[in-house]
């Protein structure tokens, strides 16, 4: 998977070209006066983007309901 910051906005996608197609959805939803245009927002994805994986923690996807937090006082 791809994903990037825009605007203080998670966006991901499968690969780039998705991705491209979500910035520009995202212009368009949020911005309507969208600033960049196909040639800007593939260059943005190919310089900003970066590859990450979802991976499950727990095998049977359900875990304990609070891993982390201050110990009781």
């Amino acid at each position: 998977m791809r994903a990037l910051l825009y605007c203080g906005c998670h966006l991901e996608a499968e690969g780039e070209e998705e991705l491209v197609r979500e910035v520009l959805d995202h212009l368009r939803r949020e911005h309507s006066a969208g600033s960049l245009g196909e040639a800007e927002a593939r260059e943005f994805v190919a310089t900003r983007s970066y590859r990450f994986e979802r991976v499950r923690v727990y095998s049977d996807g359900v875990g304990p309901d609070e891993e982390f937090g201050p110990e009781p006082y």
